[in-house]
This record gives C-alpha cells, sequence and structure tokens, in this order.
C-alpha cells in the first residue's frame, strides 16, 4: 500500500475516531443494556425489593465479599453510582449494599474486597443479614452479566516532575 503525505492526516483522523468509539463502548452488551429498566433506581429497589422481583437493573460497585455455595457464588457489593461505560464511581457516595447471585463457582481471590463491579440483571428477591448488630435487607441481583474492573494501580508519592541542574550520566 501507496500512503502519500497528503493521505496520513485523513487516515489518522479516522483511526482516531475509531479508537474513540471503542473506548466509549459500555462492559455490558447492547441486548442486555436494552432489557435493563432506567426508571429503576437503585434506591427504590433498596427499599422495596420485593416490588421490583423480575425487572432487569444495572448497578455497580465495589466488592466487599465473594461466598461460594454447591451450586452458585454469592457477591456482596456497595453500591456506587456508575459513570462512564458503566464504571461505579470512587468516593463516598453509596445508598447501600445488594447481593448478586450467580450460578458456579467464582474465585473470591479474584472477586476480592475493594475490586469494583458492574451487574446486569434481574432483581429476584431479597436476603436478611446481620450486618454489625442490626438486620440488613439486601436485594438480590440473579446476574445476567457481569463485569470485573482491572484492578486500579496506585499512584506513587513521588512526584513525576524533577528539577535539577548539572551533569549526568545514565546508564
Amino acid at each position: 500500500m501507496n500512503i502519500s503525505k497528503n493521505n496520513v492526516l485523513p487516515l489518522f483522523l479516522v483511526m482516531a475516531a475509531i479508537l474513540l468509539l471503542v473506548g466509549c463502548a459500555h462492559v455490558i452488551s447492547k441486548q442486555v443494556l436494552k432489557e435493563v429498566d432506567t426508571n429503576t433506581t437503585f434506591a427504590q429497589v433498596s427499599k422495596a425489593p420485593d416490588a421490583y422481583k423480575g425487572k432487569t437493573v444495572l448497578f455497580g460497585g465495589d466488592i466487599i465479599e465473594a461466598k461460594n455455595l454447591p451450586d452458585k457464588t454469592l457477591i456482596t457489593v456497595l453500591q456506587r453510582p456508575l459513570g462512564t461505560r458503566g464504571r461505579p464511581a470512587a468516593g463516598d457516595a453509596s445508598e447501600g449494599r445488594f447481593i448478586i447471585q450467580t450460578p458456579g463457582f467464582l474465585d473470591p481471590a479474584i472477586y476480592s474486597p475493594g475490586r469494583k463491579i458492574t451487574v446486569a440483571g434481574r432483581v429476584v428477591g431479597k436476603e436478611k443479614r446481620l450486618l454489625g448488630e442490626i438486620q440488613y435487607t439486601y436485594p438480590v441481583i440473579e446476574k445476567r452479566e457481569l463485569y470485573l474492573w482491572p484492578e486500579e494501580k496506585s499512584e506513587p508519592e513521588e512526584s513525576k516532575v524533577h528539577f535539577g541542574v548539572g551533569i549526568g550520566v545514565g546508564l
């Protein structure tokens, strides 16, 4: 293929546009996103899980615990608002907790506390558990699709900008 200098800019712009579109894709498939009831909020489901049974929702947050049972895994999640691409936000904003129910085994070493997770699934009910000294009602979401976000690498405390005067030799 022979590319002249005049064709480089248009080719670059096309490639940049493709990369931007791919980068904006949601982590949950379009097919499942079409099933999500966007009018149903986490606050509503949290207050009355049984009233929303059968609704498909999109929630996310930070994993608190993953517990394996003989035929399924239960993932307890601290809810966070969802941002770009369905990524749970950082910070202190949360409206409560919920449980993701998924068939089969998910390794708790991978689905570990602090990891961010996004789920699209059906509300199937509630589960009451002790949380400290209170009975807490967790909405239970049966997984349709699940996305475990890559671990975030912490930035070093040291500044990345260095100033100096002199002669140096690097090896």
